[in-house]
């Protein structure tokens, strides 16, 4: 078995046939779109594990076959995209446009729009960024009732730790509830019911900073006025982008963001000219 072992050498820096390379090639291609976090861009938010075993796996299988120069180019490529996301402005460029913030104006209700909160019902740290800011908001009054979008089941509702964090802090304000919602859609629908149940006309939006684009065009699509007011950014450094890693979660967000306009451009689903400022 010593012996064979030098002999792989080759093989694996000449690129034969060998499912070895094939794996190695696949397990890093994998590797590379979970780094980059490519999954989020079409709204998987699953455990990134099994693509990469998968990944692996088909690179074995089709490295044996004509296939192999295919699986090699799509390797090579998300290679030279890594390089890019973390080497270069790519990031902030892709990004540019993507937050808008309003001038503060007083509204009939906060509305946070959801992000991810654990089984236990702990919330994640984007949704206690935007939790936190709402509070922060109606305790400024700047609205006097705050709404929060939970999520399909099996996921808990944000209302018992928004309840926790509000008696803590010792906020008193109307507090609701819509949904369930399965997304940006979703929820504009479920806050335009319940604004026209309530008679509100102007609703403040929070949301992450490169999601505010999207978030606050789809409630105006619906006839709602709109302040738009994001969270703190809690992942990267929002003007600068100085770090590899920041660079790299930046460009998934913003990624994410520019398919979702474009999607929702397409189906009719924001305010005229939102796609494109």
């Amino acid at each position: 078995m010593g012996r064979d072992v030098p002999a792989l050498v080759p093989v694996l820096v000449s690129g034969g046939a060998s499912p070895l390379v094939g794996l190695t090639a696949g397990a890093l291609a994998g590797l590379i779109v979970d780094d980059l976090g490519l999954t989020s861009t079409v709204s998987f938010w699953g455990d990134p594990g099994p693509l990469v075993v998968g990944c692996a796996v088909a690179g074995a299988l089709l490295w044996t076959t004509p296939a192999r120069r295919l699986a090699g180019a799509l390797a090579a490529a998300l290679g030279v995209l890594w390089l890019l996301v973390v080497f270069t402005p790519l990031a902030g460029w892709l990004a540019n446009g993507l937050v808008r913030r309003d001038p503060p104006a007083p509204a009939d209700a906060v509305f946070v729009t959801a992000s991810g909160i654990h089984p236990t019902g702990e919330l994640t740290s984007i949704a206690m960024a935007r939790l936190m800011h709402g509070i922060e908001l109606v305790a400024e009054r700047q609205a006097p009732a705050l709404v929060l979008s939970d999520l399909k089941s099996p996921s808990p509702s944000y209302a018992g730790a928004a309840k926790s964090l509000m008696e803590h802090l010792g906020v008193a304000s109307e507090l609701q509830t819509v949904g369930p919602n399965e997304n940006t859609r979703d929820e504009a629908l479920s806050l335009a019911r319940i604004c026209r149940e309530r008679g509100w006309k102007r609703v403040i939006v929070v949301t992450s900073p490169y999601h505010s684009r999207r978030a606050c065009a789809a409630v105006e699509h619906e006839g709602i006025s709109v302040v738009c007011s994001p969270s703190v950014e809690t992942a990267f450094d929002l003007n600068g982008l100085v770090r590899s890693d920041e660079r790299r979660r930046a460009f998934s967000k913003a990624a994410h963001e520019r398919i979702g306009l474009l999607v929702y451009w397409w189906r009719g689903w924001l305010t005229e000219g939102a796609a494109g400022r």
